[in-house]
C-alpha cells in the first residue's frame, strides 16, 4: 500500500473521529446536567405539613374517639384543639410550653376545648409507661398537672433504666395516692383505652408527633405559637362571634 493511500485514510479518519468525538462529549454533558437537574430538591412548601381532614373523618373523631382522649374546656366549646403526643418525644416535650399557653389563655375563657391523644410510639423505650402512669393519675383527678409533669421532667426518666420509680416520684410531687397510682401503673389498667387512641391516630393518617388538630385543620408536628394562635382565632372568627357556629 503506498504512503500516499495511508496519508489519505489518516486524513479522512482524523476528519470523522473529532467531530463524532465532540458531539458524545456534548452529549455526555447533556446527560449530566439532566440527571442532576432530575435529583434537585426543591425547597418544602410552608404548607407541606398542614392539610384539611374530611367531614367524615371528623365525624368519626367527634363521635368514636373524643370520648377517649383526656380534655380540658367547655365541651361545647366552638373549637376543639386536638393533640396526638409521646411522652418520650423530643419534639412533643419541645412543644408543650406552646400547648400549655395556648390552654391557658383559651380554655378559661370557654373559646376552645383541648383534647389530648396518647400516641405512644414503639422506639421509645418508656413512652407507653408514661401514657399509663398519665392516664392513672387521671383516675384521680391529676391529669393534667401530671401530664404537664412528665413533660418538664422528660430528660431525666426517659434515660433512666427505671423510669417507672420516676414516675411515682412524680405522683409524690403531683399530691396523688402513690398506691393506687403503682397499682394501676402495674396492672396497666388504662392500656386498652391508650391502644384503641392508636386507632384514631390511624384515622387521621397520623405521620409524626406532635401532631395538633384546630377544627379540622391538622398540623404536621408541632406548631409555632403565633401559627396556632392564627389558626384558632380564624376558626373562632369562622364558628362566629357569639359562637353559634362550630368548627369541632
Amino acid at each position: 500500500m503506498s504512503p500516499q493511500n495511508n496519508n489519505g485514510r489518516s486524513s479522512l479518519f482524523g476528519a470523522l473521529f473529532f467531530p463524532v468525538l465532540a458531539v458524545g462529549v456534548l452529549i455526555v454533558i447533556a446527560m449530566l446536567v439532566m440527571s442532576f437537574s432530575g435529583n434537585k430538591r426543591t425547597a418544602p412548601s410552608p404548607n407541606d405539613n398542614i392539610r384539611q381532614l374530611s367531614s367524615s373523618t371528623m365525624d368519626t373523631l367527634r363521635q368514636k374517639y373524643d370520648k377517649l382522649g383526656e380534655s380540658i374546656g367547655n365541651p361545647d366549646a366552638p373549637v376543639t384543639v386536638r393533640e396526638f403526643g409521646d411522652y418520650q418525644c423530643p419534639a412533643c416535650g419541645a412543644f408543650e410550653p406552646t400547648a400549655e399557653r395556648i390552654r391557658k389563655e383559651y380554655v378559661d375563657s370557654g373559646k376552645i376545648r383541648f383534647i389530648f391523644f396518647d400516641f405512644p410510639l414503639a422506639m421509645h423505650q418508656h413512652a407507653q409507661a408514661a401514657a399509663i402512669a398519665a392516664r392513672c393519675a387521671a383516675r384521680q383527678d391529676k391529669f393534667w398537672p401530671y401530664h404537664n409533669r412528665l413533660y418538664h421532667s422528660q430528660s431525666k426518666w426517659a434515660e433512666s433504666s427505671d423510669a417507672s420509680s420516676m414516675f411515682l416520684d412524680l405522683g409524690v410531687e403531683t399530691g396523688l395516692d402513690t398506691g393506687k397510682l403503682k397499682a394501676c401503673m402495674n396492672d396497666k389498667t388504662p392500656l386498652p383505652t391508650i391502644n384503641q387512641e392508636h386507632k384514631a391516630g390511624q384515622l387521621v393518617k397520623l405521620r409524626a408527633t406532635p401532631t395538633v388538630l384546630v377544627g379540622n385543620t391538622e398540623f404536621i408536628g408541632g406548631p409555632s405559637y403565633d401559627k396556632l394562635k392564627k389558626a384558632i382565632d380564624d376558626a373562632l372568627s369562622a364558628a362566629g362571634s357569639n359562637g353559634t357556629g362550630s368548627q369541632q
